[in-house]
């Protein structure tokens, strides 16, 4: 092979790494998952965050704010942070049971828009009687600001 060939076939595959790359980037543009910041940086765009002014990342997904129910007690009043990749789920648990319940541990399964585990955490639910509420809340050293939804369920 010539000299002239093989830099004719260099240059190809140089230019088809090039194309594939602008695709890719392109593609991505266009779904949306990706956005620009003023320091020209590339980021992932985030479907249910919201950027407070301390850099705390709220999430804002309705269905993951959703009153959840388990076992009688309900879960209301959830919030989802996100700051120095520390994940905290907050919520008031109350006990609308006519017995008392709680004093057992949970598995919250943070799951994304398409039902799809993200991440399994555990918490506790603290004893209550009847009518009487307390906070809820768990956490882990894993971002997962973005989830859609969680689902509760009894150890």
């Amino acid at each position: 092979m010539k000299q002239s060939e093989k830099r004719m076939i260099a240059i190809l595959i140089a230019i088809t790494v090039v194309v594939i790359a602008i695709v890719m980037i392109t593609k991505g543009n266009k779904k949306g998952n990706i956005e620009e910041t003023q320091g020209g940086e590339n980021t992932v765009k985030e479907e249910f965050v919201e950027r407070l002014e301390d850099g705390t990342r709220l999430n804002t997904s309705n269905k993951l704010q959703e009153t959840k129910i388990i076992d009688g007690m309900e879960i209301s009043g959830i919030q989802l942070t996100e700051k120095d990749n520390v994940s905290i789920i907050l919520g008031t648990v109350t006990n609308k049971t006519k017995e008392t319940k709680g004093g057992y541990p949970v598995d919250v399964k943070i799951v994304d828009k398409k039902g799809e585990e993200i991440i399994t955490i555990s918490a506790i639910i603290g004893e209550l009687a009847p009518g009487e509420s307390s906070q809820f809340s768990t956490s882990a050293t894993f971002d997962y600001a973005n989830a859609y939804d969680f689902v509760i369920t009894r150890k």
